[in-house]
């Protein structure tokens, strides 16, 4: 039987400081915790699933940095970099971030799948030949997927939320800000909710900047680089109506 705890999430940090302000001096507060759910809270599971439904979307934008890239003086990366540390080239900041996004998803994806034993360590899939959108994609889904049990019954649930640590609660909050923070600095205007790529299933589709309109209409573009995939308007539309079709037909 589990026992409820204070959760450890953002929720608490208040409860957290008065808690050890009454420890170190003996002062009393008022406040009372959120209680986990039995670990961390709804409220706090909820924030992770938004956040981690929001990731891909805010990576295609830093990915179209990385393919438009400009200088920009105020670049929000994972970690810190100096005045003197300014990328090499147009883009680099944003591919930086990127790799270091998906990586951390993919090894979280991997620590959930090994510890549920759905994965044998040593056999692990290969991810090889796999695009970046795909793959993005894949450990949203998988992570989703098993988000309940992150947030309950990881051996690193129980740590409070703070920059660094195992918690995937705390590595979700931190992938989406710094994503969050790098596509305030460099807006994409052209970037709105469109459907997964047909061929990479990458969140990467965007109205074209550079092919000339079709009827008034613009070409539907992939930008990713390794797919690239380009759909007419109409292609596009029709398209959307079969994956909402079988998305209906599967409810």
């Amino acid at each position: 039987m589990h026992t409820a705890t204070p959760c450890p999430g953002s929720c608490n940090a208040a409860w957290r400081r008065a808690e050890t302000v009454r420890e170190e001096t003996g002062t009393e507060h008022t406040l009372t915790p959120a209680w986990g759910r039995p670990v961390q809270c709804n409220a706090c599971t909820e924030r992770a699933r938004l956040q981690l439904a929001e990731i891909p979307e805010l990576l295609a934008a830093v990915q179209l940095e990385a393919v438009y890239g400009t200088h920009s003086p105020s670049t929000a990366t994972i970690g810190s970099r100096g005045s003197s540390d300014s990328p090499a080239w147009p883009g680099q900041a944003a591919r930086l971030l990127v790799e270091v996004i998906v990586g951390g998803m993919e090894e979280l994806e991997t620590d959930v799948l090994v510890s549920r034993g759905i994965w044998i360590s040593d056999s692990e899939p290969t991810r090889e030949g796999i695009t970046e959108g795909r793959r993005i994609t894949d450990a949203a889904r998988i992570l989703g997927a098993h988000l309940d049990w992150m947030m309950q019954h990881h051996p690193a649930a129980s740590e409070p939320h703070d920059h660094g640590n195992a918690n995937p609660a705390a590595q979700i909050r931190g992938w989406h800000g710094a994503a969050q923070r790098f596509t305030k600095a460099h807006p994409q205007h052209d970037v709105r909710k469109l459907a997964p790529c047909p061929r990479c299933k990458g969140p990467y589709l965007a109205e074209s900047r550079d092919l000339r309109l079709v009827g008034d209409r613009p070409y539907i573009e992939c930008r990713d680089p390794d797919c690239q995939r380009i759909l007419t308007s109409d292609e596009y539309d029709t398209y959307v109506k079969a994956l909402a079709a079988a998305v209906t037909q599967v409810a």
